[in-house]
């Protein structure tokens, strides 16, 4: 089949179902995106399409919230073919997060087999500062006995504290 005809041919299918634009996925490049970061003001790739604002964005982890630049691609969509749903998601390769917030119970990152979780979520910070809050009571009560005043069992301590936050802690990491 030539060229012409097939041309010929869509221009006839999208004769006979005018919805036909509503039912493929097409590539846009993100313009802005909400302070919610819920939402993205695109502009298609393909001409026939206007620029469309407040767009939903799905990530396909539920509660997944992530910030972008402006001028990554992603692809738009519609649900079931219907013009006022649409959708934008699947990111490109050229999209790169700012920010991702997963709001969980626990998130664990690492191997799927790993003995440990790197981050266990609210109860490892409660877990955490509990460990944090005795080690202080114990540098503030404990009473010297050794000849330096103290400063050897302090000193200990205090490394002891330093040691845990690092090796439990990325500066990139938060938990809430």
């Amino acid at each position: 089949m030539s060229q012409d005809r097939l041309k010929q041919a869509f221009r006839d299918l999208q004769r006979l179902d005018p919805m036909l634009p509503y039912r493929r996925i097409y590539r846009a490049k993100v313009m802005a995106q909400s302070g919610d970061l819920d939402r993205v003001d695109v502009r298609p790739f393909d001409p026939s399409l206007p620029d469309m604002a407040g767009i939903e964005l799905r990530h396909g982890v539920p509660g997944i919230k992530v910030q972008v630049q402006p001028g990554c691609t992603i692809q738009i969509g519609w649900d079931d073919g219907k013009p006022h749903q649409p959708f934008a998601a699947l990111w490109s390769t050229d999209a790169s997060a700012v920010k991702i917030s997963i709001p969980a119970t626990l998130l664990e990152l690492g191997m799927i087999d790993a003995p440990f979780s790197l981050v266990q979520g609210e109860t490892w910070q409660l877990t955490f500062n509990t460990l944090m809050t005795l080690l202080t009571a114990a540098m503030t009560s404990v009473q010297p006995v050794a000849v330096d005043g103290g400063i050897a069992i302090t000193a200990l301590l205090t490394g002891i504290q330093a040691a845990q936050q690092a090796q439990y802690l990325s500066p990139t990491v938060k938990t809430s």
